[in-house]
């Protein structure tokens, strides 16, 4: 009878430790999901932003308000001729 306690006692021991561990990994795959979920809102943002970063327009402003780059004046520049341009 001291051995049916015993092994009941012990199956019952195994069993909350099992279930603990479920609970506990259950636990950090929700966070993991939760972090998973962020990551893939920042990532979003950034392509975004990537996309902003490359619009004409945006570079424009760059170069024109913080390197304070002008335009030059199309007279200024002139192109060489290809060589399959015949000279007239």
């Amino acid at each position: 009878m001291l051995v049916a306690i015993a092994v009941a006692a012990s199956l019952a021991l195994f069993y909350l430790s099992q279930s603990s561990h479920v609970a506990a990994t259950g636990y950090q795959i929700d966070a993991l999901e939760a972090q998973l979920t962020e990551l893939r809102a920042e990532q979003q943002q950034l392509i975004l932003q990537i996309g902003e970063a490359r619009s004409p327009s945006v570079i424009e402003q760059r170069a024109t308000e913080w390197l304070k780059l002008v335009p030059i004046p199309s007279q200024s520049v002139t192109f060489a001729p290809t060589s399959t341009d015949s000279p007239t």
